[in-house]
């Protein structure tokens, strides 16, 4: 009985975080050595996730806590970061440390991402089996998954990942005080609650979506583990403690997680629902295939799909392999209970039909109408426990089923990627289904290795190794000391598993890019920032699409920011003012050279080394700027209609006339009449005059353009000064009457003082700021305060109050 004895907890879980921070090394070695640090990978790794982990650090460790102006246009620190970073306990492990070193330190922080991933793990399935050996596989095959590889280029995605498991296993020990327990009066949840309590917190802050989709699964894994056996009285009370846990701990919260989710209300990317045919059914047949694909094969990278893709997964994180065993656990484990009631069978069938359904699966994500399976890792963990169970069974008939039966289907997938199709002139090919070839094939040979280790594993491996002895011959070479189980082989298995797919998956990403785009990354974003010598103003500056966030990680407001929760002011500005659609990046086309003007847009960024298609590079570039110098092979372009911030207009045009112009000349307008509601228009109408309907009949002449631009210029402040609370302007000397107008998100946290007397903030170009100004010289101040700020601060203080008056009760309770 000695074999099955649990060893301490602490041990185990010192020993896996150890050895899954090791695995992630190793898998990631050979790349550090081809290629050097910092560790280089491809997409939103590179541009967004560096960078965002940069500009945080150094907002904090400046102070700039409130708002961020080289953020995009401007927008909240909370409400920008929240959703990639700022709850991540990781994330702070870096700010003792400088800037400088930050690049170098994510492949160490997520490698310590994966550490935590399987002890949270191992914690939670050891509880649902017998032997801690089994425990540990499970823990590597949850740490190890294909979710967890195809998200590495979404840094942040583990760390909801890594605390799941403690989740999960917080609310099953606060069910187990009512569970099949008939107690004649309430009994206080003691330490169970206050751990759901905390965990709900914790989950909260780590990431507001992620936290979303776990309520979502939590309330099915209640339905189907809690209520089923138990009476009403039982189940009102079990739903009752966990919705008390729950709201506590989104009120201890809530100065963080409010701000967190007002920052982005409205963002047009999350409030878009999916409706229509698009519920009931996904738009090719290939998904359903797609989904089935990533369940017994090393996972596509994002972005890069390789059979069966549709533009549908591009970015939706499809991915769910376990190492090694791929469905064949699961396949076993529901062969064991066929004839038997088994809630988790149960919830995998569940979760499997959600996968399947557009609608439901939408569910995790707020019916979003975007495809997203992020929420795949919370079955994974379940997938994971049942393929432990099965395993510390050792070779059942079950598992040799699922171990076929996998195979049965990594094979159907390479003959149907291999099939014959026609090509655009009718003709049979061959191949021609796959694409990125290379990444399919790499996956295919992965896989197939793994494939051939399960079953060497579980038809060739005795479930006691005694004696190694010569193949097919029988001779004894030697006697072992101690017997070596299946469960051992199947662990050593399992880790070298988890190393190949693991690898594969980076490899296939840092491929994407050559020993080229990886050395000037590293000199043009990392180590050297243009040297402007311009400090006397306030000034944007923009990039082309290689040096994406290379300026916001250089300190610079941009125009071209690859960041998905900027305000919801700024996508309303950029498609009402000039019908430029944002999803997750602010990209202005070459000819809005408008929109640059009155954005203070006086730089523009082209990467001559990369770039070969840039606007300078490859066709006449952007009207009126002029290159005036090249460093480490950025050249720099200057705008010479450039407007510095804060300036006024001497017309407007209503909103209801604007929508009724062509786009084509919308963009030049903007640096003659600011556009304004019909309210707001009848309101000034007094000191700012309408623009007649023949000055935009046509498109404004470039030379006619410039001399507005100049005009605005004219007027602009002669002081313009930024800080994490706002700005503070002083005006030119105005001779009457005007309406200023500033390039700011209008976002309802402001609030404006001229000459320190409280005014109207006017919204004005659909999303920015405007003010009415009187004659001669006046100093403006704006303070922002993030929405949700003094609410959440509400909050928080009464659900601490509320923990505290728990623990005094709880420990009173004790007592008696």
């Amino acid at each position: 009985m000695e074999y099955y004895s649990k060893k301490p907890v602490r041990s185990r879980v010192l020993s896996l975080l150890v050895l899954s921070f090791t695995m992630y090394m190793v898998a990631v070695l050979p790349l550090f050595i081809a290629r050097g640090m910092p560790f280089f990978y491809y997409g939103d790794y590179n541009v967004q996730q560096i960078p965002f982990y940069t500009v945080a650090h150094r907002a904090i460790r400046s102070g700039n806590l409130l708002y961020l102006w080289n953020m995009d246009f401007g927008g909240s620190l909370i409400g920008s970061f929240s959703f990639y970073l700022l709850g991540s306990p990781f994330f702070w492990l870096t700010v003792p440390f400088s800037e400088e070193a930050i690049p170098y330190m994510m492949p160490f922080l997520m490698a310590l991402k994966y550490g935590v991933c399987s002890m949270t793990a191992y914690v939670y399935i050891r509880r649902k089996v017998v032997r801690d050996d089994s425990a540990m596989i499970g823990a590597l095959l949850y740490a190890f998954s294909g979710f967890n590889a195809c998200n590495i280029v979404f840094n942040h995605f583990t760390d909801a990942v890594a605390f799941f498991p403690l989740y999960l296993l917080s609310f099953e020990l606060l069910m187990e005080v009512d569970h099949h327990k008939d107690h004649w009066f309430f009994i206080p949840g003691g330490r169970k609650f206050v751990f759901f309590t905390l965990m709900t917190t914790l989950m909260a802050v780590i990431n507001y979506y992620f936290f979303f989709g776990e309520v979502v699964f939590l309330i099915i894994y209640f339905v189907v583990c809690y209520v089923p056996g138990n009476r009403t009285r039982q189940i009102l009370r079990m739903f009752m403690r966990s919705l008390a846990g729950g709201t506590l701990g989104v009120l201890i919260g809530g100065f963080y997680i409010l701000q967190a989710i007002l920052g982005v209300s409205g963002n047009s990317r999350i409030s878009k629902v999916i409706l229509g045919y698009d519920t009931v059914s996904y738009k090719s047949m290939n998904m359903l295939w797609d989904i089935i694909k990533s369940m017994v094969m090393i996972p596509d990278i994002i972005g890069k799909g390789t059979v069966f893709y549709t533009d549908t997964v591009k970015n939706a994180s499809l991915a769910v392999f376990l190492p090694l065993f791929g469905l064949s656990g699961v396949i076993a484990y529901c062969l064991m209970h066929k004839t038997k009631k088994n809630a988790y069978k149960r919830l995998i069938n569940i979760c499997l039909i959600m996968a399947f359904v557009p609608f439901l699966n939408s569910a995790f994500s707020l019916f979003n109408e975007s495809y997203y399976a992020r929420w795949f890792y919370m079955p994974i963990l379940i997938m994971s426990m049942m393929t432990a169970s099965v395993v510390e069974r050792g070779g059942s008939k079950e598992l040799k089923k699922g171990v076929l039966i996998t195979c049965g289907l990594f094979l159907l997938i390479i003959l149907i990627s291999v099939l014959p199709s026609y090509n655009d002139q009718d003709e049979v090919i061959t191949m021609k289904l796959i694409l990125n070839e290379h990444i399919y094939w790499r996956d295919v040979i992965g896989t197939a290795i793994m494939m051939v280790m399960l079953i060497a594993s579980v038809f060739a491996v005795p479930k006691c190794i005694r004696q190694i002895k010569v193949p097919f011959k029988g001779k004894v070479l030697a006697t072992l000391k101690k017997p070596v189980m299946r469960t051992d082989i199947l662990f050593i298995m399992t880790a070298i598993a988890s190393i190949i797919s693991l690898h594969i998956v980076l490899l296939n990403g840092s491929g994407l890019i050559n020993d080229f785009g990886k050395e000037q990354w590293e000199k043009q974003m990392l180590q050297s920032a243009p040297v402007l010598n311009d400090d006397t103003e306030f000034y944007r500056t923009e990039t082309d699409r290689t040096a994406t966030n290379y300026d916001m990680y250089w300190g610079y407001g941009s125009l071209h920011s690859f960041i998905s929760t900027i305000p919801s002011e700024s996508f309303d500005f950029l498609y009402g003012a000039d019908d430029v659609e944002r999803t997750v990046e602010t990209n202005i086309p070459a000819d809005r050279i408008g929109l640059r003007a009155i954005l203070s847009n006086k730089y523009y960024f082209e990467n001559s080394l990369i770039n070969d298609e840039g606007f300078f590079e490859s066709g006449d570039g952007i009207e009126g700027f002029f290159k005036i110098d090249t460093q480490n092979g950025i050249d720099i372009f200057l705008n010479m209609n450039y407007i510095p911030m804060g300036f006024t207009y001497d017309y407007f045009i209503r909103e209801s006339d604007w929508e009724k112009i062509d786009t084509e000349i919308k963009d030049r307008l903007l640096t003659v009449a600011l556009v304004l509601s019909d309210e707001d228009a009848d309101k000034y109408s007094d000191i700012i005059s309408e623009l007649p309907a023949a000055y935009y009949a046509d498109e404004l002449p470039v030379d006619v353009f410039q001399n507005n631009c100049m005009d605005r210029a004219d007027t602009a402040c002669q002081k313009f000064e930024t800080d994490t609370k706002g700005f503070y302007a002083m005006t030119s000397n105005l001779l009457e009457d005007k309406l200023m107008f500033f390039s700011v998100p209008n976002m309802k946290d402001f609030s404006l003082t001229v000459d320190g007397k409280k005014a109207e903030i006017i919204n004005a170009d659909y999303g920015m700021m405007a003010v009415k100004i009187p004659a001669g010289v006046h100093e403006i101040r704006t303070d922002f305060r993030p929405s949700g700020f003094y609410q959440g601060l509400v909050m928080s203080i009464a659900g601490i109050v509320i923990f505290s008056a728990y623990l005094l009760v709880l420990r009173f309770y004790k007592k008696r």
